[in-house]
């Protein structure tokens, strides 16, 4: 039985919130996922890996709020932003497609600011 859409964006939240990346990418993702953002446009459990890996250097002890998820058939939608040491991200957008249990496309965009006294 194919998990929902709902239940694939919630456990994939849950998971990353948890820092469990590798159990996301195996139990959420197609091995053939395509990665698309504004400096990517990549395929593969290695696209999300890099993109997890940025992610985490420039958010470093970053706390993440999740502002709305909209789920309509297989497509999933989440507003986020976040605070970290160095930068914090406004306007965080995360788009996905999940089908049969997998996501197989996700896009993410957000704009860093710096939190430091200029």
């Amino acid at each position: 039985m194919n998990r929902s859409t709902t239940d694939v964006f919630e456990d994939h939240l849950k998971l990353r919130v948890e820092g469990d990346l590798e159990t996301d990418l195996q139990r959420n993702y197609s091995e053939t996922v395509i990665l698309l953002t504004e400096n990517s446009n990549a395929q593969g459990y290695g696209a999300m890996r890099m993109s997890a890996r940025r992610l985490a250097e420039q958010l470093p002890n970053g706390s993440f709020e999740f502002l709305s998820k909209q789920v309509n058939g297989p497509f999933a939608l989440l507003i986020w932003r976040a605070e970290s040491d160095l930068f914090n991200v406004i306007g965080g957008a995360d788009s996905f497609l999940i089908e049969n249990g997998k996501i197989r496309m996700q896009t993410i965009h957000y704009q860093l600011v710096s939190n430091k006294e200029g």
